[in-house]
């Protein structure tokens, strides 16, 4: 049965015709309830006395009225009338009270010592509220929302708007992210400032990324507002050194043998700060699921599995220190270590029994911060390296082509910059610079050559950032321009070389990425965003080069480009927050392999691609209840050459996906309930394969216990629903886990 999405979903004229009934809506509302809103609104800036650098994260309160600077040092608070007083306070400054006349005051703090002594910080709230007044759509999440959690971080992904994952399922499993329909590829992901995308392709593998290492997840969806996605971008925070000594223990243990430790570790001497984060992860991943024996058109031979060679078990590290060098300027060290093991099961039906691969991922960082580089200037230099070796085990030859012992080496050095400047109290200019330097190496010890090419990638990038403020800081623009130039080339003798087709040894590239957002105030808790974006991607090695076997690479591949736009409004008022956003992307110079012999493919630039969608997000929280709610309707189209192609949906994108998460606190405990739903969608571009719509309930209990300890149950897919994800694997259904936790002091 072939499956077709409704005719309304496909209606571009719906889903932008919607959302502006929806922002209208939300307009009326606004303007009906404006005497709520009367008040007067004081935007300023705040800056340090010392530096006259701006300071983000401080905390303005007057009355019950509160509010947080920006990381450009703005802030707007809603007053009865004016003069009134108002507490300023942040971390290592000097507390103030002082009586605001003007509606747009400037002020400045002076830096105090802070004693070592513990001083705990709760209040995350500041920078997920500094994210929501700029121009660009994005999620913010804290670890406040998962601490103690049995979540991975693609699973943390997934119940976010706009956003869609696929894996091959279970705990740990090769996991990829779309957004806003984007494939893997388009999306960019860093690890702070590092950038994870590797030269050779395939996207970023989340599964590999432990969510015990994360303090702050930030998705900015569409292109250009960060980094430079075609897609968007998903930025890692790891946890803050703090001025604190801190020690916290969790564990875990549930369904399959799914177990879970992590020890979290920081401190203070001197001018010195530290922490460490060890985390330990493993599963059997032997979950049942519904083999159909390869004919899913035919129930009657569909037979109940156990899920065979899905076993993982991983380790990771992670060590951060910074030390003072003087009142502005620091100097800092990151070290992450991961190492994992795991089988490779295959699909469904065709399951193996002893492929292996083995994951070992090393990351250095050395990092110089100067805040006082000049007046009104700051700056921090970074040099990186990574080393990423991946074994691949499969002597039966149970996984792709011929018997397999291979081992893949990917190593990256680079340097980026960073430097911030305000020649006024308006303006903004950011430089980010970055050189980096990308080797691949494959070995093959089974096979006389490896399948893929020895490649190498020179990466200079340039980017600059501006962002004024108008009318008392109610109209912020923002604007970039992003310019990188690649080198690739591959080592080694081409076996293609005979061919007309055979690929050249190198190829150049010159990427370009514009971007242009705008953020107007309506009223005190209502703004109105819009953003428009240029983006390009190089192709991957694999994509240039192709392998030594069945695709012939092709070094004359024009870059994949997109054009994104987007418009929306969001509403902040103490309790509650609502956001709605239209988006249109397009894509022009698609990659897809084309057959161009029996058994030989070769990459090219195949038409265009249409991704437009509705995404509506909200909630509130009052005392110890909160409840939020994301809806995202999306319509794909394949706009291809080819006939067969033309006018499809994009495979693994799901016309509506929404979930519903409420929290109530009662006494010692605190109860979480989860609802995740998506409709079905397709496996592959002809639309042929349907993957059917899934509804998935999970619960979890915490309890406050004793000596600063918590202990909980976590139940996920509470009604045992037997479904695949995006990518056709079976996902386990009813699973369970108890969780402890505690800290010290």
């Amino acid at each position: 049965m072939e499956y077709t999405c409704p005719d309304f979903a496909r209606s571009r004229g719906f889903l932008f015709g919607i959302t502006c009934v929806y922002l209208l809506c939300l307009i009326v509302i606004i303007l009906g309830v404006a005497p709520v809103f009367s008040e007067t609104v004081v935007s300023g800036r705040i800056v340090e006395a010392e530096s006259d650098l701006p300071l983000d994260g401080v905390r303005l309160s007057a009355g019950s009225q509160a509010t947080t600077t920006d990381p450009h040092g703005r802030f707007l608070l809603s007053v009865p009338e004016l003069p009134i007083r108002v507490q300023v306070t942040r971390l290592g400054y000097t507390d103030t009270t002082l009586v605001i006349r003007d509606t747009a005051p400037s002020i400045k703090l002076r830096t105090q010592p802070i004693p070592l002594q513990e001083v705990r910080v709760t209040d995350t709230t500041s920078v997920s509220t500094a994210i929501a007044r700029l121009p660009s759509f994005t999620t913010v999440v804290e670890r406040a929302s998962f601490e103690g959690q049995t979540h991975s971080l693609p699973s943390i992904l997934d119940r976010s708007t706009g956003i869609q994952i696929q894996s091959m399922g279970g705990s740990g499993s090769f996991s990829t992210i779309s957004v806003r329909g984007s494939s893997s590829e388009q999306v960019e992901v860093y690890l702070d400032d590092i950038l994870l995308n590797a030269a050779v392709g395939g996207g970023v593998n989340l599964g590999n990324l432990p969510l015990a290492n994360v303090s702050r997840i930030e998705v900015s969806r569409g292109a250009g507002a960060v980094g430079n996605g075609l897609g968007g971008t998903v930025t890692l925070r790891t946890r803050d050194l703090k001025e604190e000594n801190r020690t916290d223990i969790s564990s875990s243990w549930g369904s399959f043998d799914t177990r879970g430790l992590t020890v979290f570790s920081s401190g203070a001497s001197g001018k010195a700060r530290y922490l460490t984060v060890l985390d330990y992860a493993s599963s059997d991943n032997n979950f049942g699921f519904l083999d159909n024996n390869g004919t899913e058109y035919n129930l009657t031979d569909d037979v109940a599995e156990d899920r065979e060679n899905n076993d993982v078990a991983s380790g990771s590290l992670l060590a951060k220190a910074s030390v003072a060098l003087g009142s502005q300027r620091h100097l800092s060290l990151s070290q992450t270590v991961f190492v994992k093991q795991q089988g490779i099961p295959g699909i469904s039906n065709n399951q193996s029994r002893s492929a292996r691969l083995n994951t070992t991922h090393l990351t250095t960082e050395l990092s110089f911060e100067d805040r006082a580089l000049a007046a009104r200037t700051s700056t921090r230099q970074s040099i990186y390296f990574s080393r990423l070796r991946e074994t691949f085990l499969d002597t039966a030859g149970e996984v792709g082509v011929g018997r397999q012992n291979n081992a893949y080496v990917t190593k990256t050095l680079g340097h980026r910059s960073r430097t911030k400047t305000t020649p006024s109290d308006r303006v903004l200019f950011t430089l980010n610079s970055d050189i980096r330097r990308e080797t691949y190496d494959p070995t093959a010890h089974i096979q006389l050559i490896t399948p893929l090419f020895a490649s190498r990638r020179w990466t200079l990038g340039s980017r600059l950032d501006t962002e004024f403020t108008l009318l008392e800081d109610r109209v912020t623009f923002s604007g970039s321009v992003d310019y990188r130039h690649q080198r690739s080339r591959f080592i080694g003798r081409n076996p293609f070389a005979f061919s007309p087709q055979a690929p050249a040894t190198t190829n150049n590239r010159h990427l370009v990425g514009l971007h242009a957002g705008a953020r107007l105030v309506v009223t005190g808790p209502l703004s109105v965003k819009t953003n428009i974006s240029k983006s390009d991607r190089a192709p991957s090695f694999f994509e240039l080069f192709g392998d030594r076997g069945s695709v012939v690479g092709n070094t004359g591949l024009q870059p994949e480009r997109g054009k994104t736009f987007d418009i929306g409004a969001r509403i902040d008022t103490r309790h509650a927050w609502g956001e709605a956003a239209y988006f249109d992307q397009r894509y022009t110079d698609l990659i897809q392999f084309a057959q161009t012999s029996q058994f030989i493919a070769r990459p090219v630039n195949v038409g265009q691609a249409t991704v437009q969608g509705l995404e509506l997000s909200g909630g509130l929280a009052r005392d110890r209840t909160s409840f939020a709610a994301n809806y995202t309707a999306q319509s794909s189209t394949n706009e291809s050459t080819a006939p067969h192609l033309n006018g499809n949906s994009l495979p693994g994108r799901p016309t509506h996906k929404g979930g519903i998460r409420v929290s109530q606190g009662v006494g010692s405990l605190s109860l979480t309930y989860d609802l995740s739903a998506e409709s079905g969608t397709f496996l592959d571009q002809a639309n042929r394969r349907q993957v059917a719509a899934r509804y998935l309930h999970s619960g979890s209990i915490r309890l406050r216990a004793w000596m600063s300890s918590t202990i909980g149950i976590d139940a996920h897919n509470l009604t045992d629903t037997r479904t695949t994800d995006l990518w056709g694997y079976p996902l386990p259904g009813r699973t369970w886990s108890l969780t402890y936790q505690a800290e010290w002091p």
